[in-house]
């Protein structure tokens, strides 16, 4: 069940009683479609008129208007296989899918609905080929049979086993530095007792503007490690400080706790992961505000100091150099697992890359094979 107003973004419909005759009714069988991370986007089709959506209103997104007009024919010979009469609204409800520089980005549908001009909503799930990277099925989980039967239980339970199904991938690094999976939608079964069973959306997180960090559901993607006294301390500090946007007393004594008392790789990474999101960072072992930086500066002090999201990265075999590829920094950049030194360019870019001001040697990692990161010059940026 949804209504008019829930269709232009992926949201859980609403659950009916779940009594029959007096009688509560066995818990519901769902089945799990991971979901990729991208904004709420949606294509309606009234007739012939297409208009996309993104965060739930009308969009004037470029990527999105060619997606559209590249496969126009596609989506009105789909929606009038769908249309019941003439009036009905069709809509396609999924995530804009753009995580990677390097990748073209698309439209990903989860649900169809259909609206009639009384305003009666009839939901599915989306299974169709309308455009020519869609596999029907791929990405399903499998069935699971609930025990309880309180929607509020119902969807808890459902968000924490999306949690471990989309566990594989959650860190997996694309380029923008987004987890490419956001979590599952949950489509009924259909020999479920009830026929009005919702679809259940469990968002691990939310995605915001990309040129924000996305809002991360701490509860779902907490670690052992965060939930120890110094790691919350330091969270509440880290808070309280970047509402003040400055250094204080009490964040740097939660920094010194965890920095000082030797700690593991999981910590550091962990503290490391939090201030990236900030305008905090480390610098030589000191807690600083992130500022611009200059060379000589290793990529480990520039992840974690500056205002730069991330950096170019550039391979050559033999006398062959491909074109530079973006990539924002993560936990190796961060930790010092690769560590290396950029220095201030002199002379012209290099072939194949954009404008930097820095840049290291060529570091050989082959016979034939060197690569070489390059920092503080033009970013990429998502289609949304």
């Amino acid at each position: 069940m949804t209504t008019p107003s829930d269709i232009y973004r992926l949201t859980t419909g609403a659950f009916p009683a779940r009594y029959h005759d007096g009688t509560q009714l066995e818990g519901p069988v769902y089945g799990a479609q991971l979901m990729f991370t991208g904004p709420d986007a949606a294509i309606e089709v009234v007739g012939k008129k297409i208009t996309p959506y993104m965060f739930g209103h009308p969009t004037d997104n470029t990527a999105f208007a060619a997606l559209i007009e590249n496969y126009e024919s596609s989506i009105l010979k789909q929606s009038r296989k769908l249309r019941k009469a003439p009036d009905d609204r069709v809509v396609f409800t999924g995530v804009w899918y753009h995580v990677d520089f390097s990748v073209e980005p698309r439209f990903e549908p989860y649900v169809i609905h259909v609206v009639s001009n009384s305003g009666n909503v009839s939901t599915s799930r989306y299974m169709l080929e309308m455009f020519d990277y869609d596999y029907p099925g791929e990405g399903f989980k499998g069935w699971l049979a609930l025990e309880v039967t309180s929607p509020a239980a119902i969807c808890n339970v459902l968000k924490s086993q999306a949690a471990k199904v989309s566990r594989v991938r959650e860190m997996s690094h694309e380029t923008a530095g987004f987890k490419p999976l956001q979590g599952a939608i949950w489509y009924p079964a259909d020999d479920n007792d009830e026929n009005d069973i919702p679809i259940v959306v469990s968002k691990l997180f939310t995605v915001t503007a990309s040129d924000q960090p996305p809002d991360y559901d701490r509860e779902v993607f907490a670690t052992e490690a965060s939930h120890t006294p110094l790691h919350d301390e330091f969270s509440e500090a880290l808070t309280e400080a970047s509402e003040k946007i400055q250094i204080t007393s009490r964040l740097t004594d939660a920094f010194k706790a965890i920095w000082a008392e030797k700690a593991s790789d999981a910590d550091r990474q962990w503290m490391l992961r939090e201030m990236s999101q900030s305008v905090f960072g480390v610098f030589q072992g000191e807690l600083v505000i992130r500022a611009e930086r200059s060379g000589p500066i290793t990529l480990t002090d520039l992840a974690n100091s500056s205002t730069a999201t991330g950096s170019w990265f550039q391979v050559r075999n033999g006398d062959d150099i491909h074109e530079a590829l973006f990539s924002a920094f993560d936990d190796d950049d961060r930790c010092q697992r690769d560590d290396v030194v950029l220095k201030e360019r002199q002379g012209p870019a290099a072939e194949g890359a954009p404008e930097c001001l820095l840049e290291t040697e060529w570091i050989q990692r082959g016979p034939s094979t060197a690569v070489r990161y390059l920092a503080i010059g033009p970013e990429p940026r998502l289609s949304w």
